[in-house]
């Protein structure tokens, strides 16, 4: 009778320990929640250091609510012109103070984020984008030039796409656009005169 006993107590023993190993769940993957931004900030200076033009997108009550603003309503350029353009990212909220989305973009999550600078119609192109430590392009700062000649309308869409960190580790160089989740995009009408 003692030994079966010890048999029941080891047997139930056993059990037990396989039920509570085998209901645990695995860790969960970290999940990277998108970033809560609702004003975009996109600035060019002239490297000849005069006065930089600067873009502001607000949607402070979010989609669906009013329509977004933009201050002024265009990005006017001037022809011929090389420029450092730097865009900030934000979040807004009445009665509290403004949180800079940039700085943690930049220094905490760099290899989980790209903006991307898309022209459509104005002659704009964008080059010489920074780089964050492990060497893919953050493009927070970058480098445009309006080229010369006639003058030209269009748009730059800023976008801010996280990227898939995981099985295949940081974000790549020149990762395309397609790749991640989008954070925000924003589309700046220019003027080139």
């Amino acid at each position: 009778m003692t030994n079966l006993i010890r048999k029941n107590l080891l047997w139930t023993a056993v059990v037990t320990l396989l039920a509570f190993t085998g209901c645990r769940e695995d860790d969960p993957e970290p999940v990277n929640e998108p970033e809560e931004i609702n004003t975009v900030e996109f600035s060019l200076t002239p490297v000849t250091g005069s006065t930089p033009v600067t873009i502001t997108f607000r949607d402070l009550d979010g989609a669906g609510g009013n329509p977004p603003t933009l201050t002024p309503d265009s990005l006017r350029l001037a022809a011929n012109t090389i420029y450092n353009a730097r865009v900030r990212f934000l979040k807004e909220e009445a009665g509290k103070p403004t949180e800079d989305k940039t700085n943690e973009i930049e220094v905490e999550e760099p290899n989980d984020h790209e903006v991307f600078y898309t022209v459509t119609g104005a002659n704009l192109t964008f080059s010489q984008f920074n780089n964050d430590n492990n060497n893919p392009p953050l493009k927070l700062g970058t480098r445009a030039q309006a080229a010369a000649g006639a003058a030209s309308r269009g748009t730059v869409v800023v976008t801010l796409k996280h990227k898939p960190v995981g099985e295949g580790g940081p974000k790549a160089a020149n990762d395309p656009i397609s790749k991640g989740e989008t954070d925000i995009e924003v589309t700046f009408p220019v003027r080139i005169q």
